[in-house]
C-alpha cells in the first residue's frame, strides 16, 4: 500500500469509525484460499479494513469495509460482492464506501443483506453522529500514515515479513480463538532468533503480538467463563483448560497418543501431556483474566498506540491522550503487562520486551 492509493481517506474514515465504535481495526487483510492446492499461497482478494469487536458478553462481530474509487461496478453488485466475502471470511456486516451515491433503491436492497452503501459525504456524516471525533486527528490511530509506517517495518525486515502478514491477516480472520491462541505461540517462538529489544521496530512488532494476543485471549477467556466455576479445584480447572485449548476431550487424547507414540521411539524423551510452553505461567494468566474478561478485548487499543507510537514521531496531545486511556482502567496495564510477560516467557524473548512495556507505561503515566 502507497500513499498514492486513491481510496487512502476512505480507509482512514473506516479505521476512525471503528475506533469510535470500539472495534480493533486491522488494515490491507489479505483473504486466502481455504484450502491451497498448489505450491504456493494464493490471495484471492483482500479487505480494505476489517474491524473486529469482543462485546461485554463475548460475542465476537467482525465488519468489512470496501472502499472503491472506481464506477466500473453499479453499487448494488458491490454489495453482492461484499455479502459473499462475508459469508467466505464469516463476517456479519459490511459497509461499502462509494465515491458516488447510490440509488435510494439499491441502499434499501443491499441493507437486507447486511451491506451499508454510503458515498464518503454519507459515511462521513454517519460517523458524525457517533462522535465529532470523527474528523479528528486526536490518537496515533487516527491517522493512515501510521499505519503506513507501521506495516513498512514488516516490509523492512525480511525475517518478519511472513510473521506481520500472519499477525494482520490470518489472526483477524482465525474464528477459533484456542488454535489461534497455539498457532501464534508456535509463530513467535519460532522466529524468536529475529527479535532485538534494542531496536525500535522489533518492540513495536512485540507490542503488536501482545495486542493480537490480547484479542485471542479475550474470546478465550469468554467461553471458559462460561464453563468454569470461580471455586473449580486446581486440577480440575487444569484439565477443563487442556480441553478448551486443544479443541476438546478427543482432540487432546489424539495429541497425547501421539506424544505417547513419540516418546517410546525416543527413549532420552520423558513422556508428558500436551501443553502450551509455560503452562502453569500460562493458567495463571487465564485465572487472572477470567477475574474481568470484558477487560481484556479492552486492553487492545491502548497496545495498538503504544505499539505505532513506537516508531513514529511522538506526539504530546495524542500520548495525554493514550495516558489518559490507560488510567480510566486500572486492568489494562495489569492484563497487558500479564500477557506480555507470558509471550516472552513461552517464546523464550529477551526480558528486556517485558521491561521496555513496563517502561513505556510509566513514562506515559508522567503525562497526565
Amino acid at each position: 500500500m502507497g500513499k498514492l492509493d486513491k481510496d487512502i481517506h476512505q480507509k482512514e474514515s473506516a479505521i476512525r469509525f471503528c475506533i469510535l465504535t470500539g472495534s480493533l481495526p486491522f488494515l490491507e487483510v489479505n483473504v486466502e484460499n481455504r484450502r491451497e492446492l498448489s505450491d504456493t499461497a494464493t490471495v484471492i482478494t483482500d479487505i480494505d479494513v476489517l474491524g473486529v469487536f469482543v462485546d461485554a458478553s463475548g460475542t465476537s462481530r467482525r465488519i468489512i469495509f470496501d472502499c472503491k474509487t472506481l464506477g466500473k461496478t453499479s453499487p448494488i453488485n458491490r454489495a453482492f460482492w461484499a455479502a459473499g466475502l462475508m459469508r467466505y471470511v464469516s463476517c456479519n456486516e459490511a459497509f461499502v464506501i462509494l465515491r458516488k451515491k447510490a440509488t435510494e433503491a439499491h441502499r434499501l436492497s443491499a441493507k437486507d443483506i447486511n451491506v451499508h452503501l454510503y458515498s464518503e459525504k454519507q459515511f462521513s456524516n454517519y460517523s458524525e453522529s457517533y462522535s465529532l471525533d470523527f474528523n479528528t486527528d486526536y490518537c496515533y490511530s487516527t491517522n493512515v500514515d501510521n499505519w503506513i509506517t507501521h506495516t513498512s517495518i514488516y516490509d523492512r525486515n525480511s525475517g518478519f515479513e511472513k510473521f506481520g502478514q500472519f499477525l494482520n491477516s490470518e489472526i483477524p480472520l482465525e474464528s477459533d480463538s484456542a488454535r489461534g491462541i497455539k498457532r501464534l505461540l508456535s509463530a513467535l517462538h519460532k522466529g524468536k532468533g529475529e527479535f532485538n529489544p534494542d531496536k525500535e521496530a522489533h518492540s513495536a512488532i512485540f507490542y503488536h503480538v501482545v495486542m493480537v494476543f490480547s484479542y485471542l485471549m479475550a474470546k478465550a477467556v469468554h467461553d471458559l467463563k462460561a464453563i468454569i466455576d470461580f471455586d473449580a479445584k486446581k486440577e480440575d480447572f487444569e484439565k477443563l483448560l487442556r480441553y478448551y485449548i486443544w479443541g476438546g476431550r478427543e482432540a487432546f487424547s489424539q495429541k497425547q497418543k501421539m506424544s505417547q507414540l513419540f516418546a517410546s521411539n525416543n527413549t532420552s524423551l520423558a513422556c508428558s501431556d500436551p501443553e502450551l510452553r509455560e503452562w502453569e505461567l500460562f493458567v495463571e494468566l487465564v485465572r487472572k483474566l477470567l477475574d474481568s474478561p470484558v477487560n481484556v478485548f479492552k486492553c487492545c487499543f491502548p497496545l495498538r498506540e503504544i505499539s505505532i507510537r513506537n516508531i513514529v514521531t511522538k506526539d504530546d496531545a495524542k500520548d495525554i491522550y493514550l495516558a489518559k486511556s490507560i488510567a480510566s482502567n486500572n486492568r489494562i496495564r495489569q492484563f497487558a503487562s500479564s500477557q506480555a510477560k507470558y509471550l516472552v516467557k513461552a517464546a523464550q524473548l529477551p526480558s528486556e520486551f517485558d521491561s521496555n512495556l513496563s517502561n513505556v507505561f510509566d513514562d506515559l503515566k508522567e503525562k497526565i
